[in-house]
Order: C-alpha cells, then structure tokens, then sequence
C-alpha cells in the first residue's frame, strides 16, 4: 500500500499579526516534498497550508478523510497549540506525529517530555532524511536528528546536517498556485514593476553571525555556521522558478547571501540568459555591502536587499550582539546600494535591551535618513521600513536570560504565550514589574513603530497583536 505523509505549515494564533507576505506556497515544506519525492517516488506527499489556503477545520477533515500514515508538521511560537490540536487529531487516526522547525529544535526535550502520546517525534535541524527514514521503517534509534520518548526516556539520535549539494532543484510542480496569486493581486506590494507570481528558493542555510558567538539577543535559529549551494544550483533553482513556473519575482530566503565573496562572484559569472524579466529579493548584511559587491548585485539581477539594521542607536546595537555593524555602516550600505539602483527593506526591531526613549529617537532618525537617501538615488522613498517588536525565541540569548530569571515558570514548559515572553522580557530586563509599566512602555514602542512606518508606502511588521498595528499591505 502506498505510504502517504502530509506536511502541514500549521496556523498561527491570530490575535497576532502573521507575515503579510505569504505569496508563496511554504519554502521548507516543498523542498521536503522535493527530496521525499526523489528517494521515494511512489510515496504520496500532499502539503497543507494553514498559513494562506487551509483553515484548522479544513487541516482536520484532510487528516479525517484521507488518514494519512505521517503528518509532519512546521511549527513556531504562536502556532504550536494549534499543532498539537493537529498532532491529537492526527493520533485518532493512527498517524505518526512528528514537528520540526527551530522553534521545536529548541524546545525538543520539552515537547517529547510534555506531549507523550501526542507527539512521537521532533526532528532537529534538517528533516530530509529523518521523514525518509520514518517512512521507510527504519528503526528510530538509527535515524539521524530525531528526539523521542522511549519508555519514559529522552532519545537523542545522532546529528546530521544534510549535503546541500546532494538535494534536487526547487520545484513548485505540484503546488496550486491560485491561491497564492490572487492574495498578491490583491496587495500593494511595492514593487518596480507590477508582479503577478511571487516564488522563493535557498541558496543557503545558516547565518554567519549565529556560527561560535551568542548571535543576536533575539535570535532563535537552532543551526550553527552556514552551507552554501553551488552558483549552479542558485541558477537551477533560479531557472526552474522563473521559466517552469512563471514566477516574476524570486525571493531567496537565505540569511547571509553576501556571506562569501567568492561564491558570489561566481554566481555573478555564471548567470544564463532569461527570456523574461524578473526581480530578486534577498537578505544581506550591511557590513558585508562594498561597491564591488553590489556589481555582482546587479548583475545577478537583485533588485532589493532586506538589511537588518536592528537600532539608530549605538549603544543599543552593541548590547543587541550584532558584531561589525553600526548606524554609519548601515547608511552606507544603503548608500551604496541605493546608488546602483538596488533598493532595501530597512528592517529594526524595538525594545531592544538598553531600549528607551532617547534610543528610539535616534531609530527613527536613522528611518528618516534612509528615506532621505533613497530619495535623493531612487526619486522615491525605499522599499520598506519596518519596526518589528522584539520576540523572546526559544533559544535565544534573551529567552535564555528570562529562563535563568523564572525557571519555575519556563523550565521545561513547551506550551509558551509570546504575550507573557515579552512581558516577562522587560521585566527581567527592564524592570518594569507592574502591567501599567509594561503597557506605557510598549505603547511609546508602538508608536515609534508607526512614526517609522509613515515614511514608506509598505511595512509588514512582526511581533505586535494584531489591534497594536494598523498598517495594511492590501487595499
């Protein structure tokens, strides 16, 4: 009988604000399906995603109807109660349960420890060969990157970091794009040119700034160092998307493209020729952004970079752990981009520790000076300029700092509100013991994050409830 495992980008609690950008059918689950579909080709692979297309009811009448024998599923912080409403429906119908992702990497001891009869396994890190060694039987213990409870024991199998090489092209084939067009026809999108399918790929995983340091203050990200595809395999990827599925504008969701030098020049060399125009986006670092770098920028056909600029405020940015950047480097890096015709997403994140009300003003001066050199390149405002209110990951440096504050309340807990974490957070670093307190404080965040989001005609911002914010992408 033909196995059937479905992949599920889980819905998130939306009394938060979710990315407005979900053009696209989920990234990670694809490529999962990709590589399932290249080892097992007769097992059926059918993703589910509550993000744009399924609803949790419409999630539990596939699970109902078709029982499927694996459902996996990607989860975060404000979506993981509803993974495990998913994970015990899923369990009446004789499924194996599995969740991925970073935010279940980092709470992996937890949820097994927590979630006995409800979730059989985490996968850490990659989940290529996890999914195809369920599928296949193996025995768990011989599978790599699984966390699993066995007879009231926490199992670790070994780690293993897939070889990005080895993986087949991104390919959407299989996927209904209708859903995912008709919610970009209906966005303001602020692009060059008017953009009818939106697409992503990887050409990396892993940020260089996470590598051996303590990485920002805010980061979650569960994997360590950065593995790049070949340049070959960019422009397969690249080819397939543009060409096969008619997309238009490519995102690359990597989060250090700039990261070597060499293989960026190496993409540059390699392009082939399209037959049809397109725009692509992708993440850089602002101190990794020099003249030549921004060249091959241009040659590759980027067309705009999202730069973390975190803070305008120096003492900020150096309590916040990102190393080699400050606000002049920043606006250099816009600078020079801007001059080639590359525009940006200035991204900051508020509340940082140090955050106060003479920091969030020289934030918002630093807005204002991006916005005025990109008018003074582009003729325009920039892309983008979002204020994202900071986020408590699991595994990062601050969640780390609340846990060693309040172990009795998140010790070993896997169920977290990111409402409580942020308060929690200022408590432990602000001191801002009373809800009064920690209200005031977050109203003045709030409206230095509108001040900065009227200086742009888009922002789609994170972190904030859904009645904090009132921008909107769509018309």
């Amino acid at each position: 009988m033909m196995k059937h495992v479905c992949l599920i980008f889980t819905p998130i609690d939306h009394t938060y604000r979710d990315a407005a950008t979900h053009f696209s059918p989920p990234l990670g689950l694809v490529a999962l399906e990709n590589y399932i579909k290249q080892k097992l080709p007769n097992v059926k692979v059918s993703i589910l995603d509550g993000s744009v297309v399924h609803s949790m009811d419409e999630i539990l009448k596939f699970i109902d109807h078709h029982s499927p024998d694996i459902v996996a599923q990607s989860i975060q912080l404000i979506s993981y109660e509803n993974a495990l409403t998913i994970a015990k429906y899923s369990k009446t119908n004789g499924a194996i349960t599995v969740v991925g992702g970073h935010q279940a990497t980092q709470l992996a001891t937890e949820i097994v420890s927590r979630q006995e009869g409800i979730i059989d396994y985490v996968v850490v890190n990659d989940g290529e060969e996890a999914i195809v060694g369920l599928l296949t039987e193996k025995e768990p213990a011989h599978i790599p990157n699984l966390v699993f409870l066995n007879n009231g024991i926490v199992k670790k199998t070994k780690s293993h970091m897939v070889d990005l090489h080895l993986l087949p092209p991104i390919d959407y084939s299989n996927c209904d794009f209708a859903p995912y067009d008709s919610l970009l026809s209906q966005a303001q999108f602020d692009s060059s040119t008017k953009i009818s399918r939106y697409l992503r790929i990887y050409s990396h995983k892993g940020c260089s700034n996470r590598g051996n340091s303590s990485a920002c203050v805010f980061c979650g990200r569960a994997d360590r160092g950065v593995r790049f595809k070949t340049p070959s395999q960019f422009w397969l990827d690249m080819e397939n998307v543009i060409t096969n599925c008619n997309a238009d504008y490519v995102f690359d969701v990597g989060d250090d493209f700039l990261c070597i030098p060499k293989w960026l020049e190496q993409v540059a060399l390699q392009k082939p020729k399209f037959s049809k125009q397109y725009q692509l986006g992708i993440f850089g670092r602002a101190n990794r952004v020099t003249s030549e770098v921004a060249g091959y920028l241009k040659i590759i056909g980027v067309t705009d970079v999202v730069i973390g600029f975190e803070s305008g405020d120096e003492r900020v940015l150096e309590l916040c752990g990102k190393k080699n950047t400050n606000v002049r480097t920043n606006a250099e890096a816009a600078c020079c981009l801007f001059q080639n015709g590359i525009d940006i997403c200035a991204s900051y994140v508020l509340g940082l520790p140090g955050e106060n009300e003479e920091s969030l003003m020289a934030t918002i001066d630093s807005a204002k000076e991006i916005a005025k050199i990109a008018e003074r390149y582009l003729g325009r405002p920039p892309r983008e300029l979002v204020a994202n209110l900071i986020e408590p990951s699991p595994g990062s440096p601050v969640y780390k700092g609340i846990l060693k504050s309040m172990p009795e309340k998140y010790s070993g807990k896997d169920i977290l509100s990111l409402e409580e974490l942020q308060r929690d957070y200022y408590r432990v670093y602000f001191g801002l013991e009373t809800l009064h307190e920690y209200k005031r404080f977050r109203k003045i965040l709030c409206a230095a994050a509108q001040e900065i989001h009227s200086l742009v005609g888009y922002a789609d911002p994170q972190g904030w409830k859904n009645d904090e914010i009132v921008e909107s992408i769509f018309n």
